[in-house]
Order: C-alpha cells, then sequence, then structure tokens
C-alpha cells in the first residue's frame, strides 16, 4: 500500500497551472488556530477540472407534489459535494451553517461565530483533486468576505464520495483589536441551544415571510432537485454576496432577540419548498403566493423558485407584528416576500396570482378596517 497522500499539505497543479498556496496555506489564512498538522505525505497533485454537462430537463408545475416526494427522499441521504460546483456549493453550506444560528439562543452578531470545517473526499477519477482545491479556495475566500473564521478544519481522502460540512461555535479570540476591526462582534457574546420553534404555530392571521440571504439567480445546478431528477445542469446559484448576508443575518438576529418572530427554518437543502414542508405539522400547512417573489427575480419558472437552493430564511410572525418587520426590514435594505399564512391540515397549496402579494395585504387591510368601521 502507498503513503497517504496530505490533501491539505500537497502543491496542487490544476489545468497545467500551479497553484500558488496549499489549501493548508489558504485555511490557515482564516483560523483561529495553529497551522494544522500533516495529515499525510505532502505531494504534487496533478489534474483537471470537469466541464458542465448539459442534458435536457423538463419540469411541469403542476407537478410539484412529485417532485416535492423526490426531493425529500434525496434528502434524507448524506448530501454529496457536486464536484462541478464545489466553489458554489461551499458557500452555500457556509451560508446555510450560519443562518442556523440564528435559531438560537443567547446574544451574538455574526463576527462572533466560528466554524469548525470537515472534508471527506474520494479523490478517485479526474476532477476529484481540482474540487477539493475548489471547494477550499471558496471557502477561504468567502470566510475572509464574511470576516468569520475557522475554529478548526480538517480533511481525509479514502471516502466513498464527497462530503463537506461546517459547524458553528464561538470565536476564540476575544482581544479589544479584534472587536475594533470586526464590527459585526459584541464583547459577551453568547451562543446557546436551539430558541425557536422550527413548526408553524397554528394561527391563520400570521404571516409566512421569506428573507433570501443572496441576490443570486434562482438556478437548478448542484440542487437536490437536479439529483433527484437525475439532470445536470451548467449553472448552480452563484452564492457569493457577503455583504447582504451581513445585513441580512444582522436584522434578523434582532428580530429574534426581539421576540418578533414565532418559527422560522433555514432555506437551504432541497430549497424554499422543502424548507416550508419541514415547517408544517400534521395539523398546520400553509398557502402560499410566489407574485411577489416572480415579479422581483423576473423569474417565471415557479419550480425554480421553490426548489433553487438560494441560501434564506422562512420566518413566522404575527400579524400584529407585521407592520413592524416591514420597516425594519426595508430600513435595512433587506428584500422580503410575504408568502401567506399557515392554514388547517398538513398540505402545501402554492399558487402564482396576477395580484401581487403587497396588494393582497392592502386588500385585507381594507377589510380590516371596513369592519371595524369609521370613527
Amino acid at each position: 500500500m502507498g503513503a497517504k497522500i496530505s490533501l491539505l499539505h500537497s502543491t496542487y497543479i490544476i489545468d497545467g497551472v500551479t497553484k500558488e498556496l496549499t489549501p493548508a496555506a489558504i485555511l490557515d489564512a482564516v483560523s483561529e488556530i495553529a497551522p494544522a498538522a500533516g495529515d499525510g505525505i505532502a505531494a504534487r497533485i496533478v489534474d483537471e477540472s470537469l466541464e458542465s454537462e448539459v442534458s435536457p430537463a423538463e419540469w411541469d408545475a403542476e407537478e410539484i407534489d412529485v417532485y416535492l416526494t423526490a426531493v425529500l427522499r434525496e434528502l434524507a441521504q448524506d448530501r454529496r459535494v457536486p464536484a462541478i460546483f464545489a466553489d458554489s456549493y461551499t458557500r452555500f453550506r457556509i451560508e446555510t451553517a450560519l443562518l442556523d444560528c440564528l435559531w438560537r439562543m443567547g446574544s451574538f452578531r455574526i463576527g462572533d461565530v466560528s466554524l469548525d470545517a470537515v472534508w471527506h473526499w474520494n479523490t478517485d477519477g479526474v476532477g476529484a483533486s481540482a474540487a477539493f482545491y475548489s471547494s477550499v479556495q471558496a471557502a477561504g475566500e468567502f470566510l475572509d468576505s464574511l470576516g468569520v473564521n475557522l475554529r478548526s478544519y480538517e480533511a481525509s481522502a479514502g471516502y466513498p464520495y464527497c462530503s463537506l460540512a461546517f459547524a458553528p461555535g464561538l470565536r476564540g479570540s476575544r482581544d479589544e483589536e479584534t472587536l475594533i476591526e470586526s464590527p459585526y462582534t459584541t464583547a459577551a457574546p453568547k451562543l446557546g441551544a436551539a430558541s425557536l420553534p422550527s413548526s408553524l404555530v397554528a394561527d391563520e392571521s400570521s404571516w409566512i415571510v421569506y428573507i433570501p440571504f443572496d441576490s443570486s439567480a434562482y438556478r437548478m445546478g448542484g440542487s437536490l432537485f437536479a439529483q433527484a431528477m437525475k439532470f445536470a445542469r451548467p449553472v448552480a446559484p452563484q452564492v457569493d454576496d457577503a455583504d447582504y448576508f451581513q445585513d441580512c443575518f444582522e436584522v434578523v438576529r434582532e428580530l429574534v432577540e426581539d421576540g418578533i418572530i414565532i418559527a422560522a427554518s433555514t432555506v437551504g437543502d432541497g430549497g424554499l419548498l422543502a424548507s416550508l414542508k419541514a415547517m408544517t405539522t400534521a395539523r398546520t400547512g400553509a398557502e402560499i403566493d410566489l407574485s411577489d417573489l416572480k415579479k422581483a427575480t423576473a423569474e417565471e419558472d415557479i419550480v425554480r423558485l421553490l426548489f433553487a437552493e438560494v441560501p434564506g430564511a422562512l420566518i413566522q410572525v404575527r400579524d400584529a407584528d407585521f407592520d413592524y418587520i416591514d420597516a425594519e426590514l426595508l430600513l435595512q435594505d433587506v428584500a422580503f416576500y410575504p408568502l401567506g399564512h399557515p392554514v388547517a391540515g398538513g398540505n402545501i397549496r402554492v399558487k402564482s396570482s396576477a395580484k401581487t402579494g403587497i396588494q393582497n395585504i392592502l386588500d385585507a387591510l381594507a377589510r380590516r378596517q371596513g369592519g371595524e368601521g369609521e370613527d
């Protein structure tokens, strides 16, 4: 048996170009820890990037329930890194790990959070090592732009497929200089267990609101939907708007700490509809309207809107608090979409009416005021 080759400390030659930094050097630049110990023999790893494949892909908006069942089946399996989209998938994993923090107890900001990263990699075949390097490079660059550190990292080969995970914790360094350099930090952060319900509260007057944390287009590449439908797409969502993610994170975290949000879920694996399904119960479902989202994104295909994996948040707020979140999110220039309301029963009804959701809200307010009478 040959010597174990180090994924982290080897020199990579990708598409004929020698990379200046090893993966370990990239990750050390965004780590709180001392450089990682060797995980094998440093060597020269030569590989080439895979090109995206294009295969016919057709879907029908009338088959949403069928698609959801297929996606949920994939969701129950271990998630695998799509080699062609290793960079965008890595940024997606970072954002969803940070989003999950929003629903936890404590007092913290995004700069207080640090991540533990683990790569389990199958290095067999052309493109596998190039995908690993692409993933590490994307992680280093995106974490730096977010102002988020790695608390630890590790990578190992010999696995049957490629997987990647980020687990959040609190940042270790708390010196004054760090607080000055990182505006999104607090002096004494606390990060506890989950604090918000993840299931919809059975209040049919309350609002289900969608907040995408990135401005990427709704593309199917690398998604669980694409995996379930067994087709390849040439483009994945290009999740990379770090500044906007920070703005979204801070305003939603304030809403959590103020008690405005009564239930919430991260929009990640499987997309918007899978996350909404996770919030339903046997007794409480949802009726949503995608009109506002379609208009804002200029995306007419509701299947893309429902299953493309653009990270974001689904929140439930009381009707009495809707005006408050409307003002707060508009003040921070954070886009949001009131989708609809919980309904009795565990089903989800999706529609896309000609009338936008904002118009529906105004109509509801007019009906309410009409019922109360004039002063």
